[in-house]
């Protein structure tokens, strides 16, 4: 049994844990034809999967085509990501300094450089996000011309929620294909539960898969509260209701913290990945967190942090039934 939330890897082992999908086809079409794919989804919707699952695919195929797959959210910015790419090429790290100023030339000089990790084998880049829509706008919009100029092919994972930054112009021409992830229909819930509690408790599967949740993250959290701590899947899918209703009313800005919240887990009011996706201020992200706090939808602790001083850390409250 395996209801653990972790993104699927390129395995032969991982990939009979995978509940193959049409928009897997339509990804490894477009691969092969060379046509450069934005795949949107929402936090949890299996992004990271389906792009494992391609590369996978890839490596099996009639065809000379190498999965080359890049962990985008590593980076800082555009020249820690064209450094990582580098590496995941076989090539030497150029040694970017990411708090060095902005430098046009060396960013330019980098994208240059990755043609040295073309190779003879035609390539696919397999982007896992980036560190923000503003990082992705810089490299596929101001340097689009000249990533345009490389042997390679290009698909690229995001949030449905920085859907604008990747393709606000001159970015929306690099994209031949936008590629919305849609929701697990009931069949595809009962075959991912199936695959992931190996034939145990089938009653909890088919109360599970009737909940059309559609949402594979969720609905793996789902079942480990069923599994682990015998909870009422139904009760516990009001309550999940009840608190994302609760959240929308408070208005955009609080239902994109909790969004984040539950990608990243557990955050505080200074951290730069937070405030960077939000594009916010930490002023107004202690707003937000507060107001979450007083309505009872998040809780807070203190923890010590790097240099030894206590940090006030937020995280979602738990709202499984008792």
């Amino acid at each position: 049994m395996d209801l653990t939330g972790r993104p699927l890897l390129d395995t032969k082992a991982d990939g009979e844990l995978i509940v193959d999908r049409d928009i897997l086809d339509t990804l490894l079409r477009s691969a092969e034809r060379g046509l450069n794919v934005l795949l949107l989804g929402e936090r949890g919707s299996g992004k990271t999967t389906l792009l494992r699952r391609l590369a996978y695919r890839l490596r099996g195929g009639d065809g000379p085509i190498e999965p080359v797959f890049v962990e985008g959210s590593l980076a800082h910015d555009e020249r820690t990501f064209l450094d990582l790419l580098r590496y995941r090429l076989g090539l030497q790290p150029a040694g970017v300094n990411p708090a060095a100023p902005d430098d046009t030339i060396q960013i330019l000089n980098l994208v240059r450089s990755l043609a040295e990790g073309a190779g003879e084998t035609r390539k696919v880049i397999l982007v896992d996000h980036l560190p923000s829509a503003s990082v992705a706008h810089s490299l596929f919009g101001r340097l689009r011309d000249e990533l345009w100029q490389l042997p390679f092919t290009w698909i690229v994972a995001a949030d449905e929620s920085e859907r604008g930054g990747y393709l606000a112009p001159p970015a929306d021409a690099f994209f031949d294909v936008v590629l919305e992830v849609p929701p697990f229909t009931q069949e595809e819930q009962r075959r991912l539960l199936e695959r992931r509690m190996g034939g145990e408790n089938p009653e909890a599967v088919e109360v599970l898969a009737s909940l059309d949740e559609g949402n594979p993250r969720r609905l793996l959290a789902l079942a480990r509260e069923v599994v682990e701590r015998q909870v009422d899947p139904g009760r516990l899918l009001r309550a999940l209701s009840d608190r994302d209703n609760k959240v929308s009313s408070l208005g955009r800005s609080a239902t994109m913290l909790v969004g984040e919240m539950e990608s990243l887990g557990p955050v505080s009011a200074s951290d730069d990945r937070l405030l960077e996706r939000l594009g916010w201020t930490r002023e107004r992200a202690v707003q937000v967190l507060r107001r979450l706090e007083d309505e009872g939808i998040v809780v807070s602790s203190q923890v010590k942090g790097p240099s030894g001083r206590p940090r006030k850390v937020y995280q979602l409250k738990d709202v499984s039934p008792r």
